[in-house]
């Protein structure tokens, strides 16, 4: 089982778990998505789980803003849990 994290503007994360595209996002005790506010957070959350990949993915707009047209996508990369 892998570990997704997205990063979001303003400082927040989602996470979700899974396998390529069968995920399951973290969800609170209202069923709402759980922000975090930093990877440690996200650890804490997890302390007790193992994963295979921990997936780091951040959305940026600045393409969009300077009106650039060949966006690449968001950048996603494997960091060290």
């Amino acid at each position: 089982m892998n570990l997704y994290i997205e990063s979001l503007e303003g400082g927040n994360y989602l996470a979700s778990t899974g396998m390529g595209s069968a995920r399951t996002l973290v969800r609170n005790n209202k069923s709402e998505p759980k922000t975090f506010h930093c990877l440690n957070e996200i650890r804490e959350h997890f302390h007790s789980k193992t994963f295979d990949k921990v997936w780091l993915r951040q959305s940026t707009p600045y393409e969009e803003m300077v009106g650039q047209t060949d966006h690449p996508g968001p950048l996603e990369l494997e960091i060290e849990w």
